[in-house]
């Protein structure tokens, strides 16, 4: 049983006396997720603050609501005659929301071996080979990110976040430990960073994976983008471990806030020497190979069933952390031999004896497209077939505007066919969306197919396939729901591409 007072005690703030006997069950952040006996954080968001759903969260039970600043709980409970609320008030109540549930459920991080993914892109993936190759050597893992969350039970749960708030993401500690769990690999975005969904999280490995425009539209640039990014090394200690991509400019700035918390820095690469390093990369529809070298791996050759340059890079981080983690270097090499693809990465749907390959990914940032593209461009051109490329994606509503010509750049000069349909276009017009990105395409090299209608637009990409063609259908990945207007509709590319296949 923790009492508020044991809070107030640990954690600072002030509470009257007469308020810190309450106990308290759970913590929570969404007034709708409250239940009997729960302490409420009315937390101030980007557009709306918490403190407009204290009624709400007392109706369903709420003992306990933690603030940033004092509020007359008078006004909350006029419509609720007897009501009673202990009030406790932190300035910092973001940053230490985190550490209150964790006393609640009795500390369930502690002795978790823990390592965070950050960056653009390969977050999933990169968390999903290292979750993969903790398993291999015997360590109990969790991965919890875009994908879902997966713990000690190996059963996945669904995720509304890449990273979950500061209370789920203890609550699903303490699962995992219950369930005999020993290391935990999460992704952790820009935003959770931002709003210390993080924070006081005992991080034992931090992975940068690369930084390319993105979130924009909540960041507003690249410094301030590259600035959250760089908190997570800034959590790191004297014990911790960063593993950084020195293919990415954007590497020193993540080492020098490691440094600054002393922890180690590792580094990995494809195109130099590194703490860890790929050489003789040969890329293919069927996978890729190279020699793997460093951290008591010597000069290994390697096949991985993942495709293009930048899945080495994923595999390196993770290779990296593993090690780093506890693994044995057999293990994590013949653990990365073994590593299926990610969710919704690249991931293949069976065309039987069709003879062209259809590929779902999750690449929605101009960055992350030519990623796949000329990775997947290398392989048709390798293969000497004089098979197209297919590419059909889309643009995000109420997400950065800037991003959409420069997505249909991208695909004009690497494709040679763009199909421009929607993704998930919000409360904007998806006309007005494919307007933005033909913006960019007026220099194509591509045939260029415009159909709003994103299951017509799979059907149409896959139907004009041919023998020796690679249609990619991208944007969406793992995903099953479409969000257009206030509607959610059920929508999984890969399931509606296999049908079309039917």
């Amino acid at each position: 049983m923790v009492y508020l007072s044991d809070l107030v005690q640990k954690l600072g703030g002030s509470c009257s006396i007469a308020e810190a006997g309450a106990s308290i069950n759970d913590v929570k952040i969404d007034s709708r997720q409250v239940g009997v006996g729960d302490l409420f954080a009315a937390l101030p968001g980007k557009t709306v603050d918490g403190s407009r759903y204290i009624a709400e969260a007392a109706a369903r039970g709420a003992v306990a609501v933690l603030t940033p600043h004092e509020l007359d709980l008078r006004t909350v409970n006029l419509d609720m005659p007897g009501l009673y609320m202990a009030q406790w008030t932190h300035p910092g109540a973001r940053k230490i929301v985190g550490s209150a549930a964790a006393l609640v459920h009795g500390e369930p991080a502690r002795g978790l071996r823990i390592a965070g993914v950050t960056g653009t892109n390969g977050k999933t993936t990169t968390a999903h080979i290292l979750g993969h190759l903790l398993d291999y050597a015997g360590m109990r893992p969790a991965v919890l990110g875009t994908a879902g969350n997966r713990l000690s039970d190996g059963v996945v749960r669904n995720s509304r976040y890449t990273t979950p708030d500061a209370t789920e993401l203890q609550r699903l500690f303490r699962q995992h430990r219950e369930g005999g769990g020993e290391t935990l690999v999460m992704e952790v975005s820009s935003h959770a960073l931002v709003q210390e969904r993080t924070a006081g999280l005992d991080f034992g490995i931090g992975i940068f994976t690369n930084l390319t425009r993105e979130h924009l539209d909540y960041h507003g640039d690249m410094g301030r983008y590259a600035q959250a990014k760089a908190k997570l090394f800034s959590q790191l200690g004297p014990q911790s471990a960063a593993v950084l991509n020195i293919d990415d400019p954007a590497w020193a700035a993540m080492a020098r806030a490691a440094q600054e918390t002393g922890a180690r820095v590792v580094t990995y690469s494809v195109r130099s020497r590194a703490d860890l390093s790929a050489a003789q990369l040969r890329t293919g529809l069927g996978g890729t190979s190279f020699a793997l070298d460093g951290m008591g791996i010597k000069s290994t050759e390697l096949n991985l069933s993942l495709r293009g340059r930048y899945n080495v890079e994923n595999a390196l981080a993770a290779g990296a952390a593993a090690l780093l983690m506890g693994a044995s270097p057999s293990a994590v090499v013949e653990g990365l031999a073994t590593t299926p693809c990610a969710p919704g990465r690249l991931e293949v749907i069976p065309t039987g004896e069709r003879g062209f390959h259809v590929y779902v990914d999750y690449a929605h940032s101009p960055d992350a497209l030519e990623r796949v593209l000329k990775g997947l461009r290398h392989d048709l051109d390798e293969a000497a077939q004089g098979g197209r490329l297919i590419a059909l994606f889309g643009c995000g509503g109420d997400r950065d505007p800037g991003k959409r010509p420069l997505m249909g750049q991208v695909v004009g000069n690497l494709a040679d066919v763009a199909v421009v349909t929607s993704d998930n276009p919000r409360s904007e017009d998806p006309d007005e969306i494919a307007a933005a990105i033909l913006g960019g395409m007026k220099s194509s090299r591509a045939k260029q197919v415009i159909e709003i209608d994103r299951k017509s637009a799979i059907e149409a990409a896959i139907g004009m396939a041919r023998p020796g063609d690679v249609v990619l259908v991208a944007g969406k990945g793992h995903e099953t729901r479409q969000v257009i207007g206030d509607e959610v509709v059920v929508f999984d590319d890969r399931m509606v591409a296999r049908e079309v296949l039917a």
